[in-house]
């Protein structure tokens, strides 16, 4: 049976049949995205589940408008997980639906804004402007480990006191138990160097966590029992950049994923290869790394160039 209007019943029932499966922030995202195509087909009277091909490429068309392309192909792929929950076949697999999506693609040619890296010189600096209190220590671990291991802020939060070894020569090993890239859990092991090793342990004995959630909210200077959030880790961070004195401008660029990206910008620019980056950030694609280190690989590979030709002349 067609559902014609905005049925929320049908969207949970849906998102609840695959509990478990998926993480809560992709469930998250197909409700919020599905609620804008249903709302979208019920002032056309159109059903949206299942919906017509000559629809969803209306709904293109509409959305294009106003959003980037990346957001229609994510609201694309919210339809066709819908239709696939409900054993119906895809509109979006339909040519009339992949035709108006090229059309759209073309008409709004945009780069992917890339966020601003936390480099291994930002990360020096805002560990050095940490306060000598528990929320500095916490801080400067965070901001340390999330270089070492190009670690998430939801991989963070997610960490636990016992996925972490900080052995008496300054080596320390973490357990990432699970990522974006790693949605079965398999884990991996990241090495961290001794002076994140050193943050380590000065928060963890200061803050008397023995077991839980590794990094924690802090409550009138008490520890609390929960892990501390994805958005507080982003802004820890963006607090840190403006204790330090940086540009505002760099302040508002920076995000829960500029760990990762200024570790493998700085990779890159050691002579690391994209394998070896790859391995050390966990992930399965290339293109993950390419996008990445773009700017910082661009660059290093121009001032190469530029040094080579002087010393031809």
């Amino acid at each position: 049976m067609a559902v014609t209007s905005v049925d929320e019943t049908t969207v949970e029932q849906i998102l609840t049949a695959c509990h478990g499966a998926y993480s809560i922030r992709t469930t998250q995202g197909y409700r919020a995205d599905l609620r804008v195509f249903s709302n979208w087909c019920t002032t056309r009277g159109s059903p949206w589940l299942p919906a017509a091909p000559s629809d969803v490429a209306a709904f293109v068309d509409h959305e294009i408008v106003n959003h980037r392309l990346s957001t229609i192909k994510r609201r694309l792929c919210a339809i066709a997980f819908a239709h696939r929950m409900q054993n119906l076949s895809s509109p979006t697999d339909a040519n009339e639906v992949r035709l108006t999506v090229r059309r759209a693609a073309r008409l709004k040619v945009a780069r992917p804004h890339q966020k601003r890296g936390l480099t291994h010189h930002v990360r020096e600096v805002l560990v050095a402007s940490c306060p000598e209190t528990l929320a500095g220590r916490r801080d400067a671990a965070l901001i340390s480990l999330g270089y070492d291991t190009l670690c998430r802020s939801s991989e963070l939060s997610a960490m636990r006191v016992e996925h972490v070894t900080l052995n008496a020569d300054g080596s320390g090993i973490v357990l990432i138990p699970r990522a974006k890239s790693d949605a079965i859990g398999e884990g991996r092991i990241a090495h961290v160097s001794p002076d994140t090793t050193m943050l380590l342990r000065k928060w963890i004995d200061e803050a008397g966590v023995t077991s839980g959630p590794l990094f924690r909210a802090l409550h009138l200077g008490r520890v609390a029992d929960g892990p501390l959030c994805t958005s507080s880790v982003r802004r820890l961070i963006k607090r840190a950049t403006i204790r330090a004195g940086f540009d505002p401008a760099l302040t508002a660029d920076l995000s829960g994923h500029s760990m990762p990206i200024g570790a493998a910008q700085d990779m890159m620019v050691a002579g690391f290869d994209a394998l070896a980056i790859m391995q050390a950030g966990g992930w399965k694609s290339a293109n993950v790394v390419l996008r990445y280190v773009e700017n910082a690989a661009t660059r290093s590979l121009h001032e190469r160039r530029w040094a080579k030709l002087e010393n031809v002349k």
